[in-house]
């Protein structure tokens, strides 16, 4: 863990999330080192992979705001129209 590379278990542990989260992350293009022939093996530079998932956080709380706003104005349109 010196070199800063952590594997997906190490940073799941100092993250204090499952394994599982880290994977999907990786999967919706968290920030990961990749090498090997494959691509599959991969580290983890906490630096760079948690400010990816803050803003992953940030972006589904304006996507789920956009759908309140369209929720509330759907149901205002209902109220005009009934």
């Amino acid at each position: 863990m010196s070199d800063g590379y952590l594997t997906p278990a190490e940073a799941a542990e100092v993250l204090g999330i499952s394994r599982a989260t880290i994977t999907r992350c990786v999967q919706r293009g968290a920030p990961v080192h990749r090498w090997g022939s494959c691509g599959r093996l991969y580290r983890i530079v906490i630096s760079e992979f948690v400010p990816w998932m803050e803003a992953q956080g940030a972006e589904a709380e304006r996507s789920k705001q956009s759908l309140m706003t369209v929720a509330q104005l759907r149901a205002a349109r209902h109220r005009a129209i009934g």
